[in-house]
């Protein structure tokens, strides 16, 4: 039996500690400030999670994180991140106080971050900021893939891929949560993969946006929304994202497997991304979706596009890159951080 510490009683953090459970390992669901009233339900009752509406199993052990400390950082034979994007520097100063010892350490928090006039991934900033326990970045492993929460948690078959630069690392972890229905690749292309699940809720938005912008003519019950846009929008998006993933120093073909085609497919069906691109789609601002219907929301990709702009205009100013290569990327980048409407140019979706 191994012992397994999420931080983030989120959708994502709680479905995640299924798989663990069911192999028989003891779980504790740490939440974070924001979670406590989740924390409280489950204390109450373990199908009672007020966000994943699915059970937990009764093994699972709630902690509040005021009541976190280094015994059980010492204790967990690996930690597992589960906070949102606009977290992980709280979540990082927390594992800073509280690790005194190295652990491996797998995120399904996915994000970039600034970097020396650039960018880079969420598990390359935590590997330097926990060296003082003796962190190390091939102990970091990036969880991505197409995984919903409610799913996951009601045993819906699943694949995802786990990445990292240790095969020992990451073999261990596969061993610890693989069961029948949650099956997990292995892939040595971290920077690749936690990019693409970066990206791909980036990217899912200007798809999404697609069955708004272009609704079916004489829609029919069985299909209300034009079917060929969205896949236009969705091969370019691929396209993009390899491309990116290349600049990042990253794969680019790991953009078409599990992290990035993969998990691009079902954030483009549903979630606070998409839902942020339908409404952009219906042409209202950022600004009127995030006060209106996603009042409260945290939407990923809209944040991605924001620490994107800057780095990536330097990119196409110096040459570095080709900015009629993207004009999904560009769209979005102007729609999210100028707060005009959508307006994308279909003439523009390259496919060379």
């Amino acid at each position: 039996m191994a012992r397994v510490l999420i931080l983030g009683a989120g959708v994502m953090g709680s479905a995640i500690a299924v798989p663990a459970l069911d192999n028989g390992h003891q779980v504790t669901l740490v939440g974070t400030h924001l979670d406590g009233g989740i924390i409280e339900a489950l204390k109450n009752d373990h199908n009672g999670h007020p966000k994943l509406k699915a059970p937990l199993p009764p093994s699972v052990q709630p902690l509040e994180i005021e009541a976190l400390n280094e015994d059980h950082l010492r204790e967990a034979d690996v930690v597992i991140l589960g906070v949102s994007s606009p977290g992980i520097d709280w979540a990082t100063e927390k594992l800073r106080q509280h690790m005194t010892a190295p652990r491996p350490l797998a995120l399904v928090t996915k994000g970039l971050q600034p970097w020396n006039g650039g960018l880079r991934s969420f598990a390359a900033g935590l590997a330097e900021a926990l060296a003082g326990s003796g962190m190390t970045p091939d102990m970091v492993v990036g969880i991505g893939g197409p995984c919903i929460a409610k799913e996951l948690a009601d045993r819906q078959p699943t694949a995802v891929v786990y990445a990292g630069l240790d095969r020992e690392v990451l073999e261990g972890l596969r061993g610890m949560m693989q069961t029948d229905y949650y099956r997990v690749a292995l892939s040595d292309d971290l920077e690749g993969v936690e990019v693409c699940a970066a990206l791909k809720n980036f990217l899912a938005i200007a798809v999404s946006a697609m069955w708004t912008r272009y609704p079916e003519v004489n829609p029919q019950p069985a299909k209300p929304k034009a079917m060929n846009p969205a896949a236009a929008a969705f091969a370019q998006a691929v396209q993009e994202m390899a491309a990116l993933t290349r600049w990042f120093g990253g794969q680019p073909q790991t953009a078409y497997g599990l992290a990035g085609l993969g998990d691009l497919n079902v954030t483009v069906g549903g979630g606070r991304n998409s839902r942020l691109g339908f409404h952009l789609g219906e042409d209202m601002t950022l600004e009127e979706a995030l006060g209106g219907p996603l009042a409260g929301e945290t939407v990923e990709g809209a944040d991605t596009a924001l620490v994107l702009a800057a780095p990536l205009e330097k990119a196409f100013a110096e040459g570095q890159l080709d900015p009629l290569d993207y004009p999904l990327t560009r769209t979005l980048i102007a729609t999210i951080r100028d707060g005009g409407p959508l307006s994308l140019d279909f003439t523009a979706i390259r496919f060379a």
